[in-house]
């Protein structure tokens, strides 16, 4: 008699991407904390851990760390290879993304995109058919919104506010990638949000 492995990988899997979830979610809760705590929110500057209260249930991720590019658009801080979320400032009327995730490995099976502050215009579509779909958030007026799609889809977004913005970005994985996420510009040129 032969015993099906699939139930024990699908649990395995749902149990990988339930804990970066989890990750993700505690992180941005901190973020929000912070944001609501600061009078203006500085694009360049992060939280002071040692100010915020401690437990010894949690710890805080210090993202200032790690690698980060002060690009046109805004800030992107990049995590280690091994955790899957970033965090990436918008500037005003300033567009990330008119890319999709094509990697021949299969490795990246979908993103989540969580909107944390802001207002945002958000596009997504299927390059090769020339198809797409816009949607608008006010996150003051909305809550935070989390976007999940598949890697193969075209995805951008704009910022459609007046001030910086911010959101939060995850990938979920098949198996471990061990090289940088692979972006695919040229098949979504067609369907390109300015």
């Amino acid at each position: 008699m032969h015993k099906n492995k699939a139930p024990s990988t699908l649990a395995s899997s749902t149990s990988t991407h339930r804990i970066y979830l989890v990750l993700v979610l505690s992180t941005v809760f901190v973020f929000i904390y912070w944001l609501l705590r600061s009078d203006s929110f500085p694009e360049q500057a992060l939280a002071d851990t040692s100010r915020l209260p401690q437990s010894s249930l949690f710890t805080y991720l210090n993202i200032s760390s790690q690698l980060y590019y002060n690009e046109s658009q805004g800030i992107l801080y990049v995590p280690p290879r091994d955790q899957p979320s970033h965090f990436v400032s918008i500037k005003s009327n300033a567009v990330r993304g008119n890319h999709r995730h094509k990697d021949a490995e299969n490795s990246l099976t979908g993103e989540v995109i969580i909107l944390l502050q802001g207002q945002f215009l958000f596009r997504v579509g299927d390059g090769d058919a020339n198809l797409y779909e816009d949607y608008k958030y006010d996150i003051s007026k909305m809550g935070i919104v989390a976007l999940k799609f598949t890697a193969d889809k075209c995805h951008a977004l704009k910022n459609i506010g007046k001030q910086t913005n911010w959101f939060a970005s995850y990938y979920i994985k098949s198996k471990d990638i061990i090289t940088i996420v692979p972006v695919d510009k040229q098949g979504c040129r067609k369907i390109m949000l300015t």
